[in-house]
């Protein structure tokens, strides 16, 4: 049976009103036959059904508007930077002298072997020392400042060369922070007083240099 145009505009707009809740639409079927829709009950001697009818979500209550509208936003935090790994501490050597048993250090690892007389070392034979003994030959003429020739076979055993290499090993992690620190303090206190420029450009890079290795430490 064909339904009037004005009771589709009338379903359609109850659809469209904005309510909260589901509204109860009346569908009336007249006796001959006619079908109407309505928000009221509908009239006697007519067939009467409830619809019901959703006008859409419900609003959101206004406090829980105004409580988010209240709440401070929390900014997003930028992705945690990975720290930097401390500076590898350079490679030191501790040397002790073959001639002497003097010890030094240095980051050049341990020098080459080389010739030294027997005479420094100890052996028999007068060294440079006992050649050149306080109060002897102080004359300024060279013939008079020669030293005494020590034909014995003990002295021609000094004079001869052996060869020696000084005994290293590489330092720690705490013996290497303490000679750069000593270094670093040695040096910084040259440039301090250094007074001219070429001497300040040749300490300022070490000075530099140095403070770059103790951020290992």
């Amino acid at each position: 049976m064909p339904i009037c145009r004005p009771c589709l505009l009338l379903l359609t707009a109850l659809f469209c009103a904005d309510a909260v809740q589901a509204r109860q639409v009346y569908k009336c079927l007249s006796a001959d036959g006619r079908t109407a829709f309505q928000d009221t009950p509908c009239a006697a001697g007519t067939s009467e059904s409830v619809l019901q009818v959703n006008a859409g979500e419900p609003a959101a209550p206004a406090d829980a508007a105004v409580t988010d509208a209240a709440a401070p936003r929390e900014e997003p935090k930028p992705p945690p930077q990975a720290s930097r790994p401390p500076k590898p501490l350079p490679i030191v050597w501790l040397c002790t002298n073959a001639e002497d048993g003097a010890h030094y250090a240095n980051r050049t690892g341990p020098p080459p072997p080389r010739l030294v007389p027997l005479g420094t070392l100890g052996y028999p034979g007068k060294s440079l020392a006992e050649a050149y003994a306080p109060g002897a030959n102080v004359m300024s003429a060279p013939e008079f400042n020669k030293p005494p020739i020590d034909r014995s076979p003990g002295s021609s055993m000094a004079a001869s060369y052996t060869q020696v290499q000084d005994a290293c090993v590489v330092a720690t992690p705490e013996q290497t922070c303490s000679w750069l620190r000593q270094q670093y303090d040695q040096t910084s206190d040259k440039l301090r007083r250094a007074r001219f420029k070429d001497e300040q450009a040749r300490l300022q890079p070490q000075v530099d240099e140095l403070e770059s290795d103790l951020g290992g430490c």
